[in-house]
């Protein structure tokens, strides 16, 4: 179920939240919380009934396994810990990887062999990172063991089971009683959270779709037969995907941290005005900022105790492997590997320029060097082949073919007079507006704040009722 569908806006989402609501009221914050676990298996069985088989597999398996954990001695403890941390990745690399793997190393195999291509459950990557977080967690004794029951909850969450933020069980488990509002609350919750999702709908439908719009006919030419672009489209098409997945998945982001205020419940934030930072660390501050940290405490963090010792060198190689693993995370294809390449080869000389106290360079170079890696990056990203990416890699730098426009012109001209406006709007929003998180923070439930919230999101709404609705990027990772 698409949070930008009427199914989720007219009947899914006030079916929920009423319920939650008269359940806490009339029986206990336990009902409320079952109705929520209820709710969260139906949203996520909605496209594909039988994935549920697997999310209950994997939370059942996971819960088992931490619970031994917290319940014995080392070296048990250990060896459970290595025994999860294997299951996990194993179920990851079944569905996703196995046949990537098996064809570049097809030379290695029997002439004819071939693997059953599966189709991988909505959201493994991201439930999975969340239980193997649990369950390190509950290694090191930062989290208690749960029970099924909030266990369960914690990790179907429907906000976020699908595509994010990822959670993590501290910041959780606490919060599961607040289902339907605190005392005195529930109408602040309510009022942030219908104002952070209405931001994320306008992010989405009207922002992310355009830019879409755009940036589609872009790749198409390269990607089908080859045709070359000149350095003016090739430029006008990466930044407008740059865009897309920046406003589609931020947006998605907003509406899922926004329903789940809605609810009592307060999950991480996963952007602050990416787009704007001036260096690529800070980037990935503030871009996807739960798997930031998920790559920072869980991967690079221990590979670098795990080296030989602790150096600029061997914090550079933690630094690439991190993030080559965290760019084949997104899927199994040679392009998300050269995007993890770029950023971890990008961090690592933006920690040499750092450690060695290199000149500080202005802030637009910074910025503009910033904005080109992460824009190049992405390219390959949005790409569906190595071959295709290089093609348009290769028209960015073109100077014998820099200003032609024969497919950005027609590109523009099938845009509708809504999508034009929303093209500066969204630059404009992107590199100088008020981040999602901050007009958050800087919320007041006032009529002014009703009456702008309302017709934002009924204009949204008339929009996305004209327009098929579109699948959020990174659902398919």
């Amino acid at each position: 179920m698409l949070f930008n569908s009427s199914a989720y806006l007219a009947v899914f989402f006030p079916l929920v939240f009423a319920g939650c609501l008269l359940l806490r009221r009339l029986a206990s914050p336990i009902a409320a919380q079952a109705w929520i676990l209820i709710s969260s298996l139906v949203f996520y069985s909605w496209f594909k009934p039988s994935n549920l088989l697997f999310l209950l597999a994997s939370i059942l398996a996971n819960w088992l396994l931490a619970r031994a954990i917290a319940a014995s001695p080392e070296p048990t403890r250990k060896r459970l810990l290595k025994f999860s941390l294997a299951l996990n990745i194993g179920f990851l690399f079944a569905f996703k990887y196995v046949n990537f793997f098996a064809a570049n190393l097809a030379f290695l195999l029997p002439r004819g062999f071939h693997l059953p291509e599966l189709d991988f459950p909505l959201g493994i990557s991201f439930f999975t990172i969340a239980q193997i977080m649990y369950v390190v967690d509950v290694y090191e004794d930062l989290v208690p063991a749960m029970n099924l029951f909030d266990y369960s909850t914690f990790v179907s969450f429907f906000p976020y089971v699908i595509s994010g933020p990822i959670p993590k069980a501290k910041r959780m488990k606490h919060q599961f009683r607040n289902f339907g509002g605190q005392p005195g609350a529930l109408e602040q919750f309510f009022a942030r959270g219908l104002f952070l999702f209405t931001i994320g709908l306008f992010k989405k439908v009207l922002l992310a779709d355009a830019f879409a719009k755009l940036a589609n006919p872009g790749f198409a030419p390269i990607t089908a037969s080859g045709l070359h672009l000149s350095s003016l489209e090739a430029l006008s098409f990466s930044v407008a995907y740059t865009m897309q997945m920046y406003f589609d998945f931020s947006g998605y982001s907003d509406m899922a941290i926004g329903s789940a205020l809605m609810l009592g419940i307060e999950i991480p934030r996963n952007f602050d005005a990416p787009l704007r930072a001036r260096s690529i660390i800070e980037f990935w501050q503030r871009w996807h900022i739960s798997l930031s940290q998920f790559i920072t405490t869980y991967l690079y963090t221990p590979m670098l105790k795990s080296l030989w010792r602790i150096s600029l060198f061997t914090s550079a190689l933690a630094t690439l492997f991190a993030m080559t693993v965290a760019g084949l995370w997104h899927g199994p294809a040679w392009t998300f590997v050269i995007y993890g390449v770029i950023h971890g080869f990008a961090l690592a000389c933006n920690q040499y320029w750092r450690k060695k106290k290199m000149p500080v360079l202005p802030a637009f170079p910074s910025w503009l060097l910033t904005f080109a890696v992460v824009d190049i990056a992405l390219l390959f990203f949005r790409a569906d082949s190595l071959h295709a990416a290089f093609a348009m890699l290769t028209a960015l730098v073109n100077p014998h073919h820099a200003a032609a426009v024969a497919t950005l012109a027609p590109a523009l001209r099938d845009l509708t007079a809504v999508n034009l406006l929303m093209l500066p709007l969204g630059l404009a929003l992107a590199f100088f507006g008020p981040s999602s998180d901050q007009l958050s923070r800087d919320f007041k439930p006032t009529l002014s704040n009703a009456l702008a919230t309302s017709a934002v999101f009924v204009a949204s709404c008339l929009f996305m009722t004209f327009n098929a609705a579109q699948s959020f990027l990174y659902f398919q990772f």
